[in-house]
C-alpha cells in the first residue's frame, strides 16, 4: 500500500472578537459576546505557536496549586469535569484564588476561539507528576459512593443547553482540563498517541502523485490540536520541550534536547558548577 501524504490540513475554526466569564447556576462559563457572528480561522496557519500556547495554558492549569488542591479535598478522582457539579466549581466559588487561571484561559480563547463541548462525552485528565502521591493517597481512602443524581441532571440539562445554543460556551473547569489533558500528554508523555478526530471533512487526492495526498478541512480546535501535534512529531520528527534553564516551552528538532538555546546550556552548566564547588567547600569546612 501506498504511503500517504498527510501535510495539507486546513482549519475552519469559528473565534469571537470577544469573550466573558460569566457564572450561571453556580458553575463559572466562557461565553462569547451576544448578537456578533464569529470569523473563521485556520489554526495550522501557525501551529507551532498553537502547539505552545496550548502547553503554556495547560501547564498554567497543572501549577495552579489552589486548583489541585481543590480537586484533591473533595476527592475528584479522576479528575473530570462532572464532578465540579457534585462537590461545587472551583471557578466560581472561589473568585480570588481563581483569577489568574481565569485570565490565562480567557487569553488562549481570544487568541484561539472555544473548543466544542462534546454532549457524548466527559472531560478528564490524570493528576500533574507532582501530585501523584497525594492522589494515590486519596484513591485508598475515597469511598463514597455518590448516590445523589441530583447533580447529574444539572450537568446534563446544562451540556445540552449549550450544545443547542449557536454561539456555544464551555465551562472553564471543563476547558481547565482539556488543557491540562493536553499538557500532560505532549509533556509528560501521559496516553502519548491516543487523540481524537472529529467534526473533519477528508478528501483524497492522487491526481499527478506517486504518494496520494490526504485531506483534511477541520472544524474543531480539538482536532486542529490533535493534527497539529501529529504533524509535528510524525511528519517533522520534532517535540516539545521545556528548558531546563528558564523553564520556557520550545520546539525542539530532537526530542531528547533539554535546553531552549546554546545560551541556556552554558548558564545552567554554570550554575550547576558554582553548586558543586559551593557544596564541595562546605562539606572540606566540616
Amino acid at each position: 500500500m501506498p504511503q500517504m501524504n498527510f501535510a495539507h490540513f486546513r482549519g475552519a475554526v469559528p473565534r469571537f472578537q470577544n469573550y466573558a466569564a460569566v457564572a450561571e447556576q453556580g458553575v463559572l462559563f466562557i461565553t462569547p459576546e451576544a448578537d456578533v457572528l464569529p470569523r473563521r480561522y485556520d489554526p495550522f496557519e501557525n501551529s507551532e505557536g498553537l502547539l505552545l500556547d496550548v502547553v503554556r495554558a495547560g501547564a498554567a492549569v497543572a501549577g495552579c496549586d489552589a486548583f489541585m488542591d481543590y480537586c484533591l479535598s473533595h476527592k475528584m478522582l479522576p479528575l473530570r469535569e462532572i464532578e465540579f457539579w457534585r462537590y461545587g466549581d472551583f471557578f466560581a466559588g472561589n473568585p480570588k484564588d481563581a483569577r489568574p487561571l481565569v485570565e490565562t484561559l480567557l487569553d488562549f480563547v481570544y487568541r484561539y476561539g472555544l473548543p466544542i463541548w462534546d454532549i457524548n462525552c466527559v472531560v478528564h485528565a490524570s493528576y500533574p507528576t507532582r501530585y501523584e502521591q497525594r492522589a494515590m493517597a486519596v484513591h485508598s481512602d475515597n469511598d463514597d459512593s455518590g448516590s445523589d443524581i441530583e447533580y447529574l441532571v444539572q450537568y446534563e440539562a446544562m451540556k445540552r443547553a449549550c450544545a443547542r445554543s449557536k454561539s456555544g460556551a464551555i465551562p472553564v473547569c471543563t476547558l481547565a482540563l482539556m488543557l491540562l489533558n493536553f499538557y500532560l500528554q505532549l509533556i509528560e508523555g501521559m496516553d502519548a498517541g491516543h487523540f481524537s478526530v472529529r467534526n473533519t471533512e477528508w478528501t483524497l487526492d492522487f491526481e499527478h502523485n506517486k504518494t496520494p495526498e490526504l485531506r483534511a478541512q477541520v472544524y474543531d480546535l480539538t482536532t486542529c490540536i490533535n493534527l497539529a501535534y501529529a504533524q509535528l512529531v510524525s511528519g517533522e520528527g520534532k517535540a516539545i520541550r521545556q528548558c531546563k534553564h528558564c523553564q520556557k516551552f520550545f520546539i525542539a528538532d530532537d526530542w531528547r534536547a533539554e535546553y531552549c538555546s546554546p545560551r541556556c546550556r552554558g548558564a545552567y552548566n554554570s550554575k550547576m558548577t558554582r553548586k558543586r564547588v559551593k557544596e564541595r567547600k562546605l562539606r572540606e569546612g566540616q
